[in-house]
């Protein structure tokens, strides 16, 4: 079980990208807004980045690696990845290495 839920509705990923702040990397960008009772996180993987399997796969892999951070703690907050194109040909390790970054410029 996730320590985080998703973000499902539409009008929640426009209220995230719209009011939160930017931190963006070269093959992710992350939108961070605060969050009322508990971190929901949704993922964007455009048509640009690959075919479904690259883009499902990436999807796979960033949830994968926010396993690994405490997001079931306080501060609550609403988080947008939006994945850009040669995102689907990064490893493993360097895919961590940019959620990472987009997390440490996050407040």
């Amino acid at each position: 079980m996730r320590a985080y839920d998703s973000l499902r509705r539409r009008g929640d990923f426009a209220r995230v990208t719209r009011r939160g702040k930017r931190y963006a990397g070269s093959y992710l960008t992350c939108f961070v807004a605060d969050g009322r009772r508990q971190t929901r996180v949704g993922i964007t993987v455009g048509g640009a980045v690959g075919g479904a399997v690259v883009r499902n796969r990436l999807r796979r892999r960033i949830k994968a690696i926010l396993d690994r951070y405490p997001l079931g703690a306080p501060p609550w907050r609403d988080i947008v990845f939006i994945a850009r194109p040669g995102a689907g040909e990064l490893r493993f390790d360097e895919l961590a290495a940019e959620v990472a970054r987009a997390f440490r410029a996050a407040p």
